[in-house]
């Protein structure tokens, strides 16, 4: 075997092992490093990323809150498969995700009795960690677009604390949607998504569990619902009445 061959197999062993110690190490560091960043507990049992393709598959992944909680389960995913175009990450300020397939098991919103929520503690730890580069370097945040987004929610449990005696409810959502171009996460709201969440009456909480734009979007566009949902109930009984009162009429007049 020439030296040429020989090398280029000690290149290929060498990258191999680097390959498997990526896939081995990888989800302690993510889990090391999504809990200093937002103090919540994470693990992952799954986790691939090919730098080099941009495919990233995570399988098993959990979210735990904060002790001060009083119920642990956070979030709960089965699966998240991603395609991410490697060259928009490096070369652009926009990050291009051709495909992102997301399954959720279970997502579990707290409300406090100060009125926090892990949703909002969540987003406000990224919040701030995304603003200390942002400040140090303007102009370098990334804007992102999906170009295929699939996203199942089987589960949503909502606990609320605020009052005199704690309240817990469980909705099975099992919402199944695809989208399309996605850049903003309001985009998310469409019709069969916002009748979903009022039709489990989710329009009276949604602002307080998930503060912030998003929050306040879902809240409107489920708040609307509602109205169009009363007003054709509206619509209905006054068109009922008003038949009734013609029958009753032809019903008098066809008297002798």
């Amino acid at each position: 075997m020439s030296g040429l061959a020989r090398t280029g197999l000690v290149v290929a062993g060498f990258l191999a092992l680097a390959a498997l110690a990526w896939m081995v190490f990888l989800p302690a560091i993510i889990d090391r490093e999504l809990g200093a960043a937002t103090g919540f507990d994470f693990h992952v049992a799954v986790l691939r990323a090919d730098p080099f393709t941009g495919r990233v598959i995570v399988r098993g992944l959990s979210a735990t809150n904060p002790p001060s909680y009083p119920l642990p389960d956070f979030v709960e995913l089965k699966e998240l498969r991603a395609d991410v175009n490697v060259f928009s990450w490096i070369f652009s300020d926009r990050i291009v995700i051709n495909e992102l397939d997301v399954d959720t098991s279970k997502i579990e919103l707290i409300r406090q009795h100060d009125g926090t929520s892990n949703a909002g503690e969540f987003m406000a730890a990224f919040k701030k960690k995304k603003a200390a580069p942002a400040a140090a370097a303007p102009g370098s945040s990334k804007s992102y677009l999906i170009r295929r987004l699939h996203i199942r929610l089987e589960k949503l449990v909502v606990a609320d604390y605020t009052g005199s005696k704690s309240e817990e409810k469980v909705y099975s959502l099992n919402i199944d949607q695809t989208y399309a171009d996605v850049s903003d996460p309001r985009q998310l709201l469409v019709p069969r998504v916002v009748t979903t969440l009022h039709s489990f009456g989710l329009h009276h909480d949604i602002a307080q569990l998930l503060p912030g734009d998003f929050g306040s979007a879902l809240a409107l566009a489920v708040g609307g619902a509602a109205k169009v949902g009363a007003g054709l109930r509206e619509a209905v009984q006054a068109a009922g009445k008003s038949l009734k009162g013609a029958l009753d009429k032809l019903d008098q007049s066809a008297k002798p």
